[in-house]
């Protein structure tokens, strides 16, 4: 099974660690777990984009940005269509919060 491509291995490479470095920092016997990781092989754990992400200076983001933007734009569009359909639903009190909240979000967001 095929994992979505990241940049970790670009982000550790940019370093003079070692895949058994990090390994290491994360009290593991060895780093076969990070090469397919780093490889799309096996999707990385919270933890392990935890240790990059303050090893690097990195926002976990940034390890998945191709991905972020699909997911982004998905999600904008859903955002619209939910917002669309709450507001035709006028008689329901706790949809004026619901649309503010996501009105807010879709603000934030697309900026």
């Amino acid at each position: 099974m095929s994992h979505p491509p990241n940049f970790l291995r670009l982000h550790r490479k940019r370093s003079p660690l070692t895949q058994a470095d990090i390994a290491y920092l994360m009290s593991m016997p060895d780093y076969s777990n990070i090469s397919r990781c780093e490889k799309g092989q096996r999707s990385p754990s919270v933890e392990l984009l935890l240790v990059y992400h303050h090893l690097f200076d990195t926002s976990v983001e940034s390890f998945f940005e191709p991905q972020s933007e699909i997911i982004l734009s998905a999600l904008l569009e859903r955002i619209e269509h939910l917002t669309s359909d709450l507001k035709k639903e006028e008689d329901v009190p706790k949809n004026a919060s619901r649309i503010r909240f996501l009105e807010q979000i879709f603000t934030r967001l697309t900026k």
